[in-house]
């Protein structure tokens, strides 16, 4: 499918020369790509092959800048004040900007009005970990453990308010699923915690849990997301035991509002070109970030009206994030 959308997206990028020529001069100095969480974490993995290889294509230096905290919403708000010149761009994980906006946070900025969307690079493959010695073998026998044993099961999020949070809300509203919600500080401390067997089950990016599956200290059960993942497709989505819950969590490029058209429709451009090649493609792939090009429109259209339900569901459960 993602081989699909790189094909019709490049049809789409011929544009004629005349076009292109009528654009006005961008960059005129060099690019900053905010990176909106620490050196390490797949964002910034991610983040930084991206920065190189815009460089390389405009032939101008793009320079990235971590600027982690707030999940995210730190380097956000930056970007959101940030001069809408094309000079200065927001890396990161658009499940935080999502949550944002169902939840109507007060951050200084609004993810819809004061940020543009440029290009999505991919979802991000999220898998639900169990411990090996947890009895549940699959995802059916966890969803009938969890109901048999109703708030036994310690499950550890990233944080009060995440992405990994509100679907663990999701299981218990739609579900009907009583687990113990632990938040952690990230995911380094939520997988310390797991490791130790403090918590029998938590969530975990496909490039974070990678090593520990592998190890066997880790045992993958189901993808998060709301459809199965190329690069593990025998593993269920949690929706298929129960319905209605998923996350939508994945990376992508933001510009403050404002900027230039020209400008969003290059970067966008060079965004679908880069994570088309067959190099990107497959090393995005096999770390768990099946390439997704797109216009921004279509970005749009991914996120606001899961934003829409989420608001709903914090509505309805009375689940206050600040």
């Amino acid at each position: 499918m993602s081989g699909l959308r790189c094909i019709i997206g490049l049809l789409g990028l011929l544009l004629p020369a005349a076009v292109r020529a009528a654009d006005p001069p961008w960059p005129t100095r060099p690019v900053t790509l905010v990176v909106a969480y620490p050196p390490g974490a797949i964002v910034d993995t991610v983040g930084r092959r991206m920065a190189e290889q815009l460089g390389t294509a405009l032939g101008s230096a793009v320079v990235v800048e971590n600027r982690g905290g707030t999940g995210g919403n730190l380097a956000a708000a930056h970007v959101a004040r940030a001069a809408p010149d094309g000079h200065t761009l927001l890396f990161t994980s658009y499940g935080n900007l999502i949550i944002a906006a169902a939840a109507n946070l007060q951050l200084g900025f609004h993810p819809w009005r004061d940020l543009a969307p440029v290009g999505m690079i991919g979802p991000m493959t999220v898998v639900l970990l169990v411990r090996p010695d947890f009895p549940a073998q699959t995802l059916q026998d966890f969803v009938r453990h969890v109901g048999a044993h109703p708030g036994q099961v310690n499950f550890a999020s990233v944080g009060f308010g995440s992405s990994y949070h509100l679907l663990i809300e999701q299981m218990a509203a739609y579900g009907k699923l009583s687990v113990t919600h632990v938040p952690y500080r990230g995911g380094a401390a939520a997988m310390t915690d797991f490791l130790g067997g403090r918590v029998q089950a938590t969530l975990a990016t496909w490039l974070f849990a990678r090593p520990y599956m592998a190890d066997g200290s880790a045992r993958a059960i189901a993808v998060a997301n709301g459809v199965r993942a190329p690069v593990a497709p025998d593993l269920p989505t949690v929706a298929e035991a129960v319905p209605g819950a998923s996350i939508t969590e994945g990376l992508g490029i933001f510009a403050p509002a404002g900027t230039p058209a020209p400008v969003l429709a290059r970067v966008n451009g060079l965004v679908q070109q880069i994570i088309c090649t067959p190099a990107m493609h497959a090393w995005l792939t096999e770390n768990g970030v099946p390439p997704q090009p797109g216009l921004p429109e279509a970005f749009a259209a991914e996120m606001h009206p899961v934003a829409g339900s989420l608001g709903r569901l914090l509505r309805e459960t009375n689940i206050r994030l600040e």
